[in-house]
């Protein structure tokens, strides 16, 4: 079941895209066996949630959609939180599906990208619809498109649960590590990086979360990724042509995927701090890795080689 998403506000401008769902299967076959990154559970660890009123919840600074989705009455929602998470739910067994699958993701997304502390003190919050009149309604108030079933939008997530498909695979991964970079970055991004960051570790996240590996590629996505680097670099918007929004997805995590596995590491958000500034790519890969290309044309050479 493919759930169509809307990830607004991390991106430069409204970013509206398709993030398709996979089996266990599939991420199976495209990632390989393996176990969880040393000192992460398996598959996550049950969270204990204690249903608590609006008014003890610790983090109550919502933005825009979060006052919208919160409605007049916050009382109309249950509330539970964790160490970095406020969830918000109408049925308990949603909510804890959200917040297992959440905090590990933000563990195993620390893990990967070697940082030690936030850039973003307070907490996201998760709002889980159960009904499609209720999501509806909030699509409309908040003006987004009909047809999202699921928003990212700064530090916070918005989505229609669907009983009984295991929230889309990785579609739940991906929109959640929009939310969870937020936290590392704090600023917004550009597209290629916002998307391609998302691809990359929904893939590898969730295939560790449910313990079959992951780290050689993200999305598991197949098909060419050879979207023209000028033309991703500068996008602020997606292609309005549907092989090509595909393809800018897997350029997009191609060019993250190398920044991540063929560079070191510990640099991803010093360089990602950098772009937000409103550095180009060029001028981010010089400062930040210097010595390691003699021109960014080298870059671009190893780059086009790497699969």
């Amino acid at each position: 079941m493919n759930l169509r998403i809307v990830c607004a506000g991390f991106a430069l401008a409204l970013a509206v895209g398709a993030a398709p769902s996979q089996t266990i299967e599939q991420l199976q076959q495209r990632l390989g066996a393996g176990a969880s990154s040393p000192g992460l559970p398996m598959r996550g660890a049950d969270i204990p949630l204690v249903e608590k009123p609006w008014e003890k919840i610790s983090d109550q600074q919502l933005f825009d959609h979060g006052k919208v989705a919160l409605g007049y009455d916050p009382k109309a929602w249950k509330h539970a939180e964790t160490d970095h998470f406020v969830v918000h739910y109408r049925r308990m067994t949603d909510a804890k599906k959200v917040v297992r699958q959440a905090e590990f993701y933000y563990q195993q997304i620390k893990s990967d990208l070697q940082v030690t502390q936030d850039r973003f003190d307070r907490k996201n919050h998760i709002f889980v619809f159960e009904k499609a009149p209720e999501w509806q309604q909030f699509l409309s108030d908040a003006r987004i498109n009909a047809w999202a079933a699921g928003v990212a939008s700064r530090s916070e997530l918005f989505f229609l649960s669907r009983q009984h498909d295991d929230f889309a695979a990785g579609t739940l991964a991906h929109e959640i590590t929009h939310c969870i970079f937020y936290r590392f970055v704090g600023k917004p991004i550009p597209l290629w990086l916002n998307e391609g960051f998302a691809e990359f570790e929904s893939g590898n996240a969730y295939a560790k979360f449910k313990g079959i590996g992951g780290g050689k590629r993200g999305s598991g996505k197949q098909g060419a990724a050879n979207f023209p680097l000028r033309k991703l670099l500068e996008a602020r918007v997606y292609p309005e042509d549907k092989e090509q929004i595909q393809e800018f997805y897997r350029t997009s995590e191609r060019l993250v995927r190398f920044l991540l596995t063929k560079l070191d590491r510990k640099q991803f958000v010093p360089l990602a701090m950098k772009l937000a500034d409103g550095a180009s790519l060029e001028t981010a890969v010089m400062e930040i890795y210097p010595g390691k290309f003699k021109s960014f044309d080298e870059f671009v050479e190893r780059y086009q080689k790497f699969d």
